[in-house]
């Protein structure tokens, strides 16, 4: 399959493996019988990973400090959402509703803002994804608080993209935005965890600290090879793109959390996968 020539074959790889890495750290949380701790302590080993590389990155230039602080505000809400949607439902069920709006969205606001313009296949291939991701979602059964907080956190997640890729391609830098990044964004949930839970906290570190690293790692992981594919492809296509670790959350909710796998995941995965094949063939 040719690749048209606004994306990068290498862009379209790393977004892929993000999306594996990204539901990988969202099934942990889960999987956490404390979701704020394991969201905490997930955190707090992305900061360890990230504070080394403050010695030798130089610090962003003032007109990257908006962006960064902008994205650090926003992944607050976004974590605490996300936590108290997976306090209120399944998995499978949160998780997909969040990514599920999230790139449509992200392509609204950049056509909004003028900075990324796609042809009628581009849009196309982001609705089938978007529908494939929602159709997951049994709307009748779920509480309207997961939902709620589904929706926040995906409202949050665009918003953050957007600010990350105009970064990024305005400015370069990306590794040291990445390093920047994960330092600031991780100091929150780590204080407030340590506020809210105090010594369970420490009880839960030494049980888990290998669970948490492995979080760390595909978190950090994750967001660095999304950004890096942002400065070779459009944002909005790599934003939908990236929602295919919807599918990947749904096997990896039936393999470890014993969640069904039925006739609506197979649909929802048919319809992500023609999505997928539509934004690679759009021009």
């Amino acid at each position: 399959m040719t690749l048209p020539a606004d994306f990068h074959w290498m862009a379209f790889v790393a977004v892929m493996l993000s999306a594996v890495m990204h539901a990988s750290w969202n099934a942990i949380v889960k999987i956490g019988g404390d979701r704020l701790s394991s969201m905490a302590l997930i955190d707090t080993f992305c900061l360890l990973a990230a504070l080394p590389f403050l010695l030798v990155v130089p610090l962003p230039a003032p007109a990257v400090w908006p962006f960064l602080l902008a994205t650090v505000c926003l992944e607050v809400v976004y974590k605490l959402s996300l936590v108290a949607a997976y306090n209120r439902g399944d998995f499978s069920q949160a998780y997909p509703l969040m990514r599920g709006c999230a790139p449509m969205m992200v392509a609204l606001l950049l056509l909004a803002m003028g900075s990324e313009r796609l042809g009628p296949g581009g849009y196309a291939g982001i609705a089938l994804i978007c529908c494939g991701l929602v159709s997951l979602v049994r709307w009748r059964t779920q509480s309207p608080q997961l939902m709620g907080f589904a929706l926040l956190a995906g409202a949050c997640l665009a918003g953050g993209t957007v600010i990350d890729g105009t970064a990024v391609k305005r400015h370069g830098e990306v590794f040291s935005y990445i390093v920047w990044l994960q330092t600031l964004s991780h100091l929150f949930m780590p204080s407030y965890a340590a506020v809210r839970r105090g010594r369970t906290l420490l009880t839960l570190l030494r049980t888990e600290w290998k669970r948490a690293w492995i979080g760390g790692i595909n978190r950090v992981g994750s967001y660095a090879l999304m950004l890096w594919a942002m400065t070779l492809a459009p944002v909005a296509k790599l934003a939908a793109l990236r929602e295919s670790s919807v599918i990947f959350a749904a096997l990896l909710g039936y393999f470890l959390m014993r969640e069904p796998f039925d006739r609506r995941r197979l649909m929802a995965t048919a319809l992500v996968l023609a999505g997928i094949v539509t934004l690679q063939l759009a021009r």
